[in-house]
């Protein structure tokens, strides 16, 4: 039987509009609660048959983005020149309703890129502008959704032999969810190893993930970049130990990983692995490397599109289409228990078999 604490929620404190603001509008870095979708001005009504001229108009609307913006340039200019040869031939011409138009226009994207984040959506109410954060109502809905899920946190708890269980489920941003990550890895910092469990964690923050991480190395660490192909800029994610308190530099970490980690869980085991500062245990991840971000087209068209890498600072790579392939394979249902036992089994032989730390600054 697992030993709990009090739930986090109650140790982490209050948020409060000054800590934080929202997520930026339209970005997609992961799977963390979101703001809740501004409402749209009308309610969604029929919409007239799209004309000639329309549809144009978003194909060259679809076009321009992927050049602008679309990770891979080469696959870029395929992606057009492709969408180019449909529209000579005409095939788009007949597709006037909108949805119809989307699908397709999505089917042939990834027919060519097999990239399953890239897809055109259709909406049947008039799109906000893209320019412009969120709004205060948005960015309060944002702050209590991160509450009542306890900022991705479901627990923390002791295991018998003294082992830390941290479980989960996505990286909220650090301006709102810094305290409830220092009151979890508080009541673990006294364990004689850890163990993360990422098995249902869909992703978040960036900045979160390199937080997380700090508290596992005893001097400032690179651990990847995240490059921006719109805007040509490339941000730096560091563990910065000096930062955060009730820090496990030399204890044994263990990573639980499933084929429904994604994202941001991917980034936390690709990077502590490479740095050989944990053991993965489970299945091979989702392998969704890429960021994508919402692009509005016209009033009811908009573009999902991948515009962004994670650059490793050991691999020079990143995990997309891949996965992080755990160094130990087990099941969902039962690598928690194999993880439990390669951890005692360390714990027990640490007099003899000293524990690795990376303290290489890169």
């Amino acid at each position: 039987m697992l030993r709990k604490l009090l739930p986090l929620c109650l140790l982490s404190g209050a948020v409060t509009a000054a800590q934080a603001q929202g997520p930026a509008p339209g970005v997609a870095l992961a799977s963390t609660p979101p703001a809740p979708p501004a409402a749209p001005a009308t309610a969604a009504v029929p919409q007239p048959d799209l004309t000639p001229a329309d549809i144009r108009q978003v194909v060259d609307g679809v076009a321009q983005h992927l050049k602008q913006s679309y990770i891979l340039p080469e696959m870029a200019e395929q992606l057009i020149k492709s969408l180019q040869a449909h529209q000579g031939t005409g095939d788009y011409d007949g597709l006037t309703d909108g949805p119809a138009l989307a699908s397709r226009l999505t089917t042939d994207l990834q027919s060519v890129s097999h990239d399953r984040h890239l897809r055109v959506e259709y909406a049947d109410f008039k799109l906000p502008p893209e320019e412009g954060g969120p709004s205060e109502e948005e960015g309060q809905e944002y702050r209590k959704e991160l509450g009542r899920t306890n900022c991705g946190f479901q627990g923390a708890e002791i295991l018998p032999g003294n082992i830390g269980y941290v479980k989960l489920n996505y990286f909220g941003a650090p301006g709102m969810c810094a305290s409830t990550a220092a009151a979890a890895m508080k009541f673990v910092s006294h364990s004689d190893a850890i163990i993360f469990d990422m098995r249902q964690n869909r992703g978040g923050d960036p900045a979160m993930v390199a937080l997380l991480a700090s508290y596992l190395f005893d001097r400032p660490t690179h651990l990847d970049d995240l490059y921006n192909r719109n805007e040509n800029k490339t941000t730096q994610y560091w563990a910065t130990p000096e930062k955060v308190s009730d820090r496990m530099p030399t204890q044994p970490v263990y990573v639980l990983t499933s084929r429904w980690s994604f994202s941001g869980a991917e980034q936390f085991c690709y990077d502590l692995r490479n740095l050989h500062r944990a053991t993965l245990v489970g299945e091979t991840t989702g392998g969704a490397a890429h960021p994508t971000r919402n692009r509005r087209i016209n009033d009811h068209f908009f573009i999902a599109m991948p515009e962004y890498r994670y650059i490793n600072s050991v691999t020079r790579t990143d995990w997309e289409g891949e996965g992080v392939i755990p160094d130990v394979p087990a099941a969902p249902w039962n690598a928690l228990r194999v993880a439990q036992k390669l951890a005692l089994d360390r714990v027990q032989h640490s007099d003899t078999q000293p524990v690795l730390t990376t303290t290489a600054m890169r």
